[in-house]
């Protein structure tokens, strides 16, 4: 191989490591205090990660909608709301760790 060869190989390799990474959902770093929160990818379908339904409340200043709870195995919960009328989850859901 020449002298050029050899840069411009790894180069490419380089450029299409970084090309073949996608991006994992984040969890914003929570404050004292504060609840994370979570971000859904659908609107449709509830992580398996979150683990079992324990919970369907409503809430009375929406009546469309429900909050639905689960508990990972770690017993983390995850909370998100469910719109009844139209059939969707909110993209926005709310962590509360377990210590």
């Amino acid at each position: 191989m020449s002298n050029h060869t050899k840069p411009c190989l790894v180069a490419l390799v380089l450029i299409f490591l970084h090309l073949s990474c996608t991006k994992l959902p984040q969890r914003q770093a929570a404050k004292e205090g504060d609840i994370a929160i979570e971000r859904l990818t659908q609107a449709n379908s509830i992580p398996s990660e979150w683990g079992k339904l324990v919970s369907v409340t409503n809430q009375p200043d929406i009546p469309s909608s429900v909050l639905l709870w689960f508990q990972d195995e770690k017993g983390d919960i995850h909370c998100v709301s469910f719109e009844i009328n139209q059939k969707r989850l909110s993209l926005t859901a709310w962590l509360i760790p377990r210590k």
